[in-house]
C-alpha cells in the first residue's frame, strides 16, 4: 500500500470512527413497568456515557396513544451524564393508556435521547 492510499485510508477510518461517536446514547433506567398508582411519587433515572455533566436534558414523560403522542409532565433537568427526576403520576391521567418517560438532550432533542419501558398506572 502506497503512502496516498494509507494517507486517505487513515482519514476516512477517523472519519467514520468520529460519526459513530457522535451518537449519544442515553438510557433511561427508570421508572419500570407498573402499574403506578395515581398521584403516587416516581423517578425518571438515566445515564450517558458519551454525554457530558455540563449538558442539561428535557425529561418527558409520553402517553401513548394514535399519533401525536400526549406529553403529560415535561421539565428541564442538570447533568445528562447521570441523573433522576422525581415527578407525580396525576390524578387525571388514563388508566387505560400505557406511558413511557423520554430524556433527551436539551440542545439536540431529535438526534440524542433515550426512552424507557412502557409503563401502566392504576387508581
Amino acid at each position: 500500500m502506497n503512502s496516498k492510499t494509507f494517507t486517505i485510508f487513515t482519514i476516512l477510518f477517523v472519519l467514520f470512527a468520529t460519526s459513530i461517536r457522535a451518537y449519544k446514547y442515553i438510557r433511561v433506567t427508570s421508572p419500570g413497568k407498573g402499574p403506578w398508582k395515581k398521584n403516587s411519587g416516581q423517578v425518571v433515572s438515566w445515564d450517558c456515557l458519551d454525554c457530558s455533566p455540563d449538558e442539561d436534558v428535557v425529561v418527558r414523560i409520553i402517553q401513548i396513544k394514535r399519533f401525536p403522542y400526549l406529553e403529560v409532565f415535561r421539565k428541564d433537568a442538570k447533568n445528562a451524564r447521570s441523573g433522576q427526576l422525581n415527578f407525580i403520576i396525576g390524578k387525571d391521567w388514563d388508566e387505560k393508556k400505557q406511558y413511557f418517560a423520554e430524556v433527551a438532550l436539551k440542545n439536540d432533542p431529535d438526534h440524542h435521547s433515550g426512552d424507557s419501558v412502557k409503563f401502566g398506572i392504576e387508581n
